[in-house]
This record gives structure tokens, sequence and C-alpha cells, in this order.
């Protein structure tokens, strides 16, 4: 579950004030005198943890403050615990209830504490204890980063081999895979001129085809226009020669 500062800010600032023990860094936007009559006081202490509070009786101004403080007080543990259950498996664990632990640990070290009822001195000591165990085990599951385990992979070298005939110009490439992409472009420029080589000549050579069958066209067109041309002028020969004939009976 996502970490939420806001509850611990509340709950390290509920306990200090409750205590009276003084929490730096905490972002309160709180005046100073805000809620110094929060602090429990050994005077009026009860003997017996009172009940949870009602809602209604949270507007009672007749309500009996030290018992209410004590409310206030397991209330806020109870949330404490509720927090430490939600975020146990949080890595940063110690870092959440870094604040914490001292606070409780300065009440419980009080002559405060010993005033409290039995059942809420057990309760805040096995609340304590919990939060230090889970503290140190949180630390002690922690392990430094480490690299993937992975198979060893060779780094590759793409230094020359050193030959007395070496040339900066040839094109032997140390990189395997790069060699073996130049290559397949190589082969693929070389067959893409053979294609267009003899695409070229299979167009000349139709070319030169259309040329002989129009050159032939033009020809069998030419002999035809000559005879049906000397057909003509054959006509008109005989016509003439028939029409002199008739002339020449009369």
């Amino acid at each position: 579950m996502r970490y939420v500062p806001e509850i611990l800010n509340f709950i390290n600032l509920t306990l200090g004030e409750l205590g009276g023990v003084k929490v730096p860094d905490l972002p309160e936007t709180r005046q100073a005198n805000a809620t110094a009559t929060l602090r429990l006081l050994i005077k009026g202490m009860p003997k017996e943890e009172p009940p949870k509070p009602t809602f209604s009786s949270l507007f009672d101004d007749k309500s009996n403050e030290p018992e209410r403080k004590i409310q206030v007080f397991l209330t806020t543990l109870e949330l404490l615990e509720a927090a430490s259950e939600t975020w146990k498996s949080n890595p940063s664990y110690p870092e959440i209830f870094h604040s914490t632990i001292p606070i409780l640990t300065h009440i419980s070290t009080t002559k405060l504490f010993a005033a409290l009822p039995t059942s809420l001195q057990t309760q805040t000591r096995t609340l304590l204890s919990t939060l230090i165990r889970r503290a140190q085990l949180s630390k002690s599951s922690r392990s430094a980063l480490a690299l993937q385990s992975h198979r060893p992979i060779p780094i590759p070298s793409y230094l020359p081999r050193f030959s007395m005939s070496h040339s900066f110009d040839s094109k032997n490439d140390p990189d395997h895979v790069r060699a073996a992409q130049s290559r397949l472009k190589a082969v693929h420029r070389r067959e893409r001129k053979s294609l267009v080589r003899e695409l070229r000549k299979e167009a000349r050579t139709e070319a030169v085809v259309r040329s002989e069958e129009g050159k032939m066209r033009d020809r069998i067109y030419e002999e035809k226009m000559k005879l049906a041309e000397g057909i003509m002028r054959a006509g008109n020969d005989v016509g003439k020669w028939e029409r002199d004939q008739k002339r020449k009976r009369r």
C-alpha cells in the first residue's frame, strides 16, 4: 500500500504533545500554544483504562479532561499499530518509523508513564517492541544491489589481425555480424545491377523486334500500293485502246 507521510506526522505530533516530547523537523502549521493543553498530567490520572469515546461525547463540555486525554492517547496507539501493520512489508520501514520509536521510548521512561493505567502501559511496551523488532528485521533483510545473473559473454575485439599484407582498404571487418550484413548488402546490390542490366537488354531486343515488324508492315503496304497503282494505270491504258479501235471502225 502507498505510504502516506501525513499519517505518521500526525501520530508523531500527537504523541509528542501528549508526552511532552519535542519532535524536531515535523511539518506542523499550528501555532506554538495551540496544543498546550493536550499534555498528559499525573494529577487526576484515571487508574483504569477508559472506554473509547463516542462521537457525541466529543462535543460535551462537561467531560472528564484527564480521561479524554487517555482516550486520545489510546486512539493514537491504535492508529500507530494499524500503520505499522499496513507498512510492515515496505522496504523503508525503519525510515518511516525512525521518529516514532524515540518518542515512545522517551515516554516509556518518564514518571508520567508509570502513572498510566496498567493495560495502557502494557499496550505501549508491546507496540514499542513490535516497532523495534520490525525495524531490525527490515534492516537485516536488506541486501546490496547486485547485477543480474547472466552467463558470461566475451567482449568482442575489433582489432585487426597483425599481418604484413594488411591494408586499411581491405573489407575484412572483425565484427562478424556487421561483416555478414555488408556481404548481404553487396550481394543484393550486385543482383540488382544484374537484373537492371537484363531488363535493359530485353527492352532493346523488344525495340529491335518492334522496329523490324514495323519495317515489314511498311514494305507490304508499299507493295500493295504499287500493285494497286499499276492496276489503275493499266486499266486506263486498256480503256484508251478500246476507244481508239471503235473510232477506227467507224
